[in-house]
């Protein structure tokens, strides 16, 4: 079996041992696909190829048999129109509640070791039967716990039903699979690539997609809290459609054009002006954004608690959930830290093809571009 028919080579760190070979990013959404190809080198990367491709059926009611149909078709196509001399390695990402990331702390062993024992070390982690998945690891470093050595290890296991369902997209389109990352990695790499040099801060992302929201802080180039939640974009489009008894292309579109009434001064505005509209969506939109904001704040409290020395910086929000008419402000208040859109293309020559607004779209497909087929140290 391939590289890409396990889940292998979680890259964690910095870009200095790339091979040359470029690879095309594929983020593939619930709603869209995003792809992304890089050109050049660690410190001057260019963008050769992008697309946004959404899917012409995204209503979060599609069967999942039928939004896999139609991302196939979707993204063959796209190949087929590409020159025959197109990049066709291909690297994509997997989340959700198929996907478990554990922080790990194993006895001291080689990796070879670890590597031959790995299924029975994961097993009392794992929430699935071990048949059932495909584990990987990556060693952070060695720690002394209760006076024996040991290596904090993140440990990764998907589901192979998730891997291949995902395998099967991409190799109909006629495009070669090298690498499978996950999502929360994905997104450390294209923050690792656009941060300044030196720079120690820690962040948290939020990447707000269609039905899944993924959170990583990152401290100094490692991921230290990994986590997906189940708030996302979907979860605003089925409130409006509740309310408004509208379908979910009527409610995609309220979406689009709605605004998070978050202090007195803004609803009092949308009264004088008689917006009732804008007022009934803030209102049903709020509780969501409420329940993702303490998922959030949760996040970042576990961050803390494991060091008195600990604080994050900057909440980075990118994905399709943050266009939410002033999230960013709402964001920005109730947790009392500077909040900002991701642009995961700022140190991308070349990327001015995309709009500014577009760019947080292509977090996971940047930092899936960044792969290339044995990268890992």
């Amino acid at each position: 079996m391939g590289l890409a028919d396990k889940l292998k080579n979680v890259r964690l760190e910095k870009f200095r041992f790339f091979k040359a070979k470029e690879t095309i990013g594929v983020d593939l959404g619930s709603t869209s696909i995003k792809l992304i190809q890089l050109r050049g080198s660690p410190g001057r990367w260019s963008l050769a190829r992008w697309a946004y491709l959404p899917l012409p059926n995204a209503s979060p009611d599609v069967p999942g048999p039928e939004r896999k149909t139609q991302a196939t078709n979707l993204l063959r196509d796209y190949v087929f129109k590409q020159k025959k001399t197109a990049v066709k390695s291909a690297a994509f990402a997997v989340s959700g509640n198929s996907v478990i990331v554990r922080y790990v702390k194993f006895p001291k062993m080689s990796r070879d070791d670890l590597s031959k024992t790995i299924q029975f070390e994961a097993e009392p982690y794992i929430p699935f039967a071990i048949p059932e998945v495909n584990i990987d690891f990556h060693i952070l470093g060695d720690v002394v716990e209760d006076g024996q050595k040991k290596m904090e290890t993140i440990l990764v296991a998907a589901k192979k039903e998730i891997i291949g369902s995902r395998l099967d997209v991409i190799r109909q389109a006629g495009l070669n699979p090298i690498v499978i990352d996950v999502d929360a990695f994905s997104l450390q790499n294209a923050y690792d690539v656009n941060r300044n040099p030196g720079s120690k801060e820690t962040v948290l992302i939020v990447h707000i997609g269609a039905s899944v929201t993924t959170m990583a802080i990152v401290e100094t180039g490692v991921p230290k809290v990994v986590r997906d939640v189940f708030i996302a974009g979907n979860t605003l489009t089925k409130a409006l459609q509740r309310n408004f008894q509208c379908d979910a292309k009527a409610a995609e579109e309220m979406k689009s054009r709605a605004v998070l009434l978050a202090t007195p001064e803004e609803r009092e505005k949308a009264v004088a002006e008689e917006n009732k509209e804008l007022l009934q969506m803030s209102t049903v939109m709020l509780p969501v954004v409420k329940d993702l904001l303490a998922e959030v704040q949760r996040s970042i409290d576990f961050y803390l608690s494991q060091g008195s020395d600990r604080q994050v910086a900057r909440v980075l929000l990118s994905g399709g959930g943050c266009r939410l008419g002033n999230l960013v402000a709402y964001f920005n208040h109730e947790l009392r830290l500077p909040v900002e859109l991701f642009d995961p293309l700022a140190r991308i020559e070349g990327a001015k093809a995309i709009s500014p607004e577009m760019r947080p779209l292509f977090a996971v497909a940047v930092g899936l571009a960044l792969r290339r087929d044995g990268d890992n140290l």
